[in-house]
């Protein structure tokens, strides 16, 4: 079997890039024995075949001398845990997927005629506007009313009403743990909870779906907020204990202010002080939310927000039923249903319908008649 050498450089890159150290890397071969040999750059060209696969990274690449140029963000990196992961191929893949459905869906809208939508950037971050406000608006152009709150059952059923709601008004919602549909590629929670796109046509909120369900309704709302004051980006969702100005914890406040109004939220807390699982039925949102306005409002302290924090990060389990269940949500309702009207009506190849929503083209053709049940 023939040896090739391998870079040693370019090996440590693509443990980067897959945020893994080098030996992890080549732990990926198995023989443990050569894991010295495989670290020099000594490998087989099945073996880095197989690197090339687990990794995700060309094969081609692995025959530079030095690493290739740092493939260029085209969101910001607004993540603020100072030990956060480096974002993966695994995130730049879905970036460049869901970017790829949004240029789809701009063109669908532009021959349609459609105008741009009036609430993305409507509130520009510079210019200070108060978080009520901000969320008044939000709330305002959602229609959401606080009947509509007292109607949810839960916390879940209050955040499938605003994703609702939010796709109504023109904003795509993608919501996936995975990789297009590969379920061997799983998103990371610790590299980043969710992001926005803002699009004058077609704005954009990704939510990780490997964080918690606890987790989601927050990070939709925090990634809405990003749309109104149109400014996109990466986030990782969390509380700032030492930098209140900056961009995320102004999406924070907005946030917190369209889930938990403060001004019912106070009276609620001092009727029912620390009471999270109680708070939590009346607002219809998670326990993490509620200690994270806690947090905000000076009602507790750090260490007890943390507690409720690790107790509510169990990693949300796959979606149940039917996969024709979850392809809308990875895929975002509204850009689903387009896609899948076009290609019966034949003004897009069943084949780039299916290519875009990552399915077999007779998925499309079964979705289109799930769709007409409705």
């Amino acid at each position: 079997m023939e040896t090739l050498q391998i870079a040693p450089n370019i090996l440590r890159w693509a443990a980067d890039q897959r945020g893994l150290s080098l030996d992890a890397l080549v732990d990926l071969l198995g023989t443990p024995s050569k894991a010295d040999a495989y670290k020099a750059g000594k490998l087989s060209i099945a073996q880095t075949e197989k690197l090339a696969q687990k990794t995700h990274i060309p094969f081609g690449y692995f025959f530079l001398e030095t690493p290739p140029a740092k493939i260029e963000r085209s969101l910001p990196d607004l993540r603020q845990l100072p030990d956060h992961s480096p974002l993966s191929i695994d995130f730049f893949d879905t970036l460049n997927d869901v970017q790829r459905k949004q240029q789809w869906y701009q063109d669908y809208l532009l021959d349609q005629g459609t105008q741009p939508l009036t609430f993305v950037g409507k509130f520009a971050f510079r210019s200070k506007y108060r978080p009520t406000e901000i969320a008044g608006d939000i709330r305002k152009t959602l229609n959401i009313s606080e009947q509509d709150r007292q109607d949810s059952k839960d916390y879940k059923a209050f955040y499938n009403l605003l994703t609702e709601k939010i796709e109504s008004i023109g904003v795509l919602i993608f919501r996936s743990g995975i990789v297009k549909s590969n379920t061997k590629r799983g998103l990371s929670v610790d590299e980043f909870r969710g992001f926005a796109i803002s699009d004058p046509l077609a704005p954009v909120i990704f939510i990780n779906g490997k964080d918690s369900e606890a987790a989601w309704i927050f990070t939709l709302a925090h990634e809405l907020a990003h749309i109104w004051l149109g400014e996109s980006g990466v986030s990782d969702i969390v509380p700032n204990q030492f930098n209140h100005t900056n961009l995320e914890t102004y999406c924070n406040r907005i946030a917190a202010e369209l889930l938990t109004p403060e001004n019912q939220f106070i009276p609620a807390w001092e009727q029912a002080p620390n009471q999270f699982a109680l708070l939590s039925k009346i607002f219809k949102v998670s326990q993490l939310v509620i200690a994270r306005r806690a947090l905000d409002l000076g009602k507790i302290d750090w260490s007890l927000y943390q507690m409720i924090a690790n107790a509510s990060k169990k990693v949300s389990k796959p979606e149940g039923g039917s996969p024709f269940n979850s392809y809308p949500i990875r895929n975002s309702k509204r850009l689903t249903k387009a896609i899948v009207t076009n290609a019966v009506s034949g003004q897009t190849m069943l084949r780039e319908a299916a290519s875009l929503l990552n399915v077999r083209p007779e998925t499309v053709l079964e979705l289109s008649k799930r769709m007409r049940l409705r």
